[in-house]
């Protein structure tokens, strides 16, 4: 089982945080779908579909998802780079927050 050091999206190299490409467009499209309507079981759902492990051996879970539309680095706080505006961060923690 793998150890994730930097959150979904972004990686280490030469001692600074970058992005990792790949992972840091799913983050922005988790974002869209997110707000856009889907569920977090329908997320979990479609990631699991497509064979994209969040991590080494670890499958998708509604969890991992809570956690990545919840983190405020994605918006560029604490010196990682920006994936996502401060306004879907926003959009997406209102609409968790709003849910019956």
């Amino acid at each position: 089982m793998g150890n994730r050091k930097q959150p979904f999206g972004y990686k280490m190299a030469l001692g600074e945080i970058v992005i990792q490409e790949a992972e840091a467009k799913l983050v922005q499209e988790i974002f869209r779908r997110y707000i856009a309507g889907e569920s977090l079981n329908e997320l979990t759902e479609a990631l699991r579909q497509q064979d994209i492990p969040y991590d080494e051996g670890r499958l998708w879970n509604k969890n991992m998802i809570a956690r990545i539309l919840a983190d405020t680095r994605y918006t560029g706080e604490k010196g990682y780079p920006k994936l996502i505006d401060e306004e879907q961060l926003i959009a997406a923690n209102e609409k968790r927050s709003n849910k019956p």
